[in-house]
């Protein structure tokens, strides 16, 4: 397995899978926090 994984294309595309589920996660816990849903309060001042 660790010979599999040390061809380049294979390392390539694990690594993309890995940054791409980060990403995918980080998007749905910003979306999942509320952020846009209340206005923030010192915007009318």
């Amino acid at each position: 397995m660790r010979h599999w994984f040390q061809q380049p294309v294979v390392r390539f595309i694990a690594t993309t899978v890995f940054y791409l589920a980060i990403m995918i996660v980080l998007l749905y816990l910003y979306g999942y926090s509320g952020m846009n849903q209340a206005k923030f309060i010192y915007n009318d001042f």
